[in-house]
């Protein structure tokens, strides 16, 4: 897609900073790993010179720490890049909680002050109906 030029607005699933958390929470990480994933938005950027917008889903004590964000900042700092932060859905099957307000307000400061990593903490939608993030996949 970057050879081909096309100005797309990408959105890249990462919802965690190294391979083995992110195979626990997106197996099919297994498959694209996390280092070829980043170098592959490397040269997204470099090719289309468009920023790339990276999803996390926040996950009360699971990937929403301040180390958590220190990881994610490291890993995009010097991209064109926005993280869209999500606090996590329900979803049937899925034991965890969405992060607390004050935990998404200190992840999203440590990208900004630390990383100069603008983000986005997103407001959470489609839960009465199950049509957020996941949700749909997780029924069918």
């Amino acid at each position: 897609m970057a050879d081909e030029g096309v100005p797309v607005h990408l959105a890249v699933s990462l919802h965690a900073a190294n391979q083995e958390e992110r195979v626990a929470l997106v197996p099919v990480a297994k498959k694209w790993p996390l280092d070829e994933l980043m170098d592959a938005c490397r040269h997204y950027c470099d090719a289309v010179g468009r920023r790339i917008f990276f999803e996390w889903t926040l996950i009360d004590g699971k990937n929403d720490s301040a180390e958590h964000a220190h990881a994610v900042g490291r890993l995009v700092k010097g991209l064109p890049a926005h993280v869209n932060l999500i606090p996590l859905n329900p979803t049937a099957g899925y034991g965890g909680e969405p992060s607390r307000n004050e935990s998404s307000r200190r992840f999203q400061r440590i990208l900004a002050d630390e990383y100069k990593v603008p983000s986005t903490v997103r407001v959470r939608r489609g839960i009465d109906i199950s049509a957020g993030c996941g949700q749909l996949a997780a029924q069918s």
